[in-house]
């Protein structure tokens, strides 16, 4: 089959979705079929170019998703859906068009389905009022019956359907590790540092990798750890809420224990340098790659029940699941976690889960198989 896959965000950035539609696409196209690049995220352009992937880079304005972006897009949508057309038609056309991002789910979709293609959006992005609120939603709703709708997770699904999805045509698979990126060692994690802390053998190593937005709940987990001892806590991210988290680590007397680092170099030894993985995220969060990645390296992880993770796991025994929003029930996983064999029973059942329920190769093959059952469905 040739697939084509498109993305024109608002910002592009290496997150979770683009790991995900990378390790989707290596995939296929290992199993023989053509993969084809469309779209102006900078991170998918240059990581395809790597892997040999055929790329259209291709600019057509923000996608409707600030107030300005929706007002705009009154007047230029017209050009955007002609150079999605144009761009479309100079690629070949495809059997299978992966949409990944807003603006060409609602310019492209229908004139990609009747020109004979099959249309797949994958939902990788948090549901919020961004979308909620936007007055497009009602004709994205539209086009999304030209399309079969794949979100990363339960959770997601039923956010779709909520919105008025068609069951028929939304299905739900969840995220894949890449298992050769991502192992449990036999040799002992190193520590990090974190300014002037006590030795790391009498702490307990927390660590979250996330982008540093209010949803990710990054705030909750450095109130959780505030009143507890022999706790070091790692933060590796970027985003706008930088300052008032650096601001709240001082008011908090915490920069002794606690960092914010921008980036990691080896994401394997930053899993490996933690005893306990968290993602505290407060708002929906549709899969939650990074606690997948942490359960593969044999870490115990703690989730919040608005990740979409969570639906797949089960508290006390793979991880710890908390509810969203709520500080002292991340303090009381924490607190749960600070024995050893505790620790050890989650994260060794957490890192039977990751390869069981979270394997890129069977994230693939569940991908394969809905694109094989549509093309013949449509045959």
């Amino acid at each position: 089959m040739h697939i084509l896959f498109t993305r024109f965000p608002l910002e592009s950035r290496h997150g979770g979705a683009e790991v995900q539609t990378l390790t989707l696409m290596r995939g296929l196209k290992e199993r023989g079929h053509t993969i084809h690049f469309l779209g102006s995220c900078s991170v998918l352009l240059e990581l395809c170019r790597k892997e040999g992937i055929p790329v259209t880079e291709l600019s057509i304005g923000a996608p409707p998703v600030t107030k300005w972006g929706v007002l705009s897009f009154l007047w230029r949508r017209r050009q955007m859906k002609r150079a999605l057309e144009q761009a479309l038609e100079e690629t070949g056309g495809a059997d299978i068009i992966c949409m990944l991002s807003l603006s060409e789910k609602l310019l492209l979709t229908e004139h990609a389905s009747q020109s004979g293609s099959r249309v797949f959006w994958i939902e990788h992005d948090r549901i919020g009022r961004w979308l909620t609120m936007n007055p497009w939603l009602g004709l994205l709703r539209r086009q999304s019956k030209y399309a079969t709708t794949i979100c990363v997770s339960e959770l997601s699904k039923q956010k779709n359907l909520e919105l008025g999805w068609d069951p028929e045509r939304t299905v739900e698979i969840p995220n894949g590790v890449d298992s050769s990126r991502f192992s449990k060692t036999t040799s002992p994690s190193t520590p990090l540092r974190t300014g002037n802390q006590q030795p790391a053998n009498q702490q307990l190593r927390l660590g979250t990798l996330a982008r540093l937005t209010r949803d990710k709940g990054i705030d909750l987990l450095i109130e959780a750890v505030s009143d507890m001892q022999n706790i070091s806590l790692t933060i590796v991210g970027t985003g706008p809420e930088e300052l008032s988290l650096r601001t709240l680590m001082e008011r908090k007397k915490l920069t002794d224990r606690v960092a914010i680092l921008h980036s990691f170099s080896d994401l394997n030894l930053f899993y490996q340098s933690l005893d306990v993985f968290v993602l505290p995220s407060r708002d929906h969060d549709p899969f939650g790659l990074v606690a997948a990645e942490a359960m593969s390296c044999g870490i115990a992880t703690i989730v919040t029940d608005a990740c979409g993770i969570a639906g797949y796991l089960t508290d006390g025994t793979d991880a710890r699941v908390v509810k969203a929003g709520d500080a002292a029930a991340l303090q009381e996983a924490i607190s749960s976690l600070h024995d050893p064999e505790i620790r050890r029973r989650i994260a060794e059942c957490g890192r039977q889960t990751a390869p069981e329920k979270f394997s890129a190769e069977k994230m693939v093959d569940r991908y394969e198989k809905l694109f094989t059952v549509e093309t013949h469905s449509r045959s």
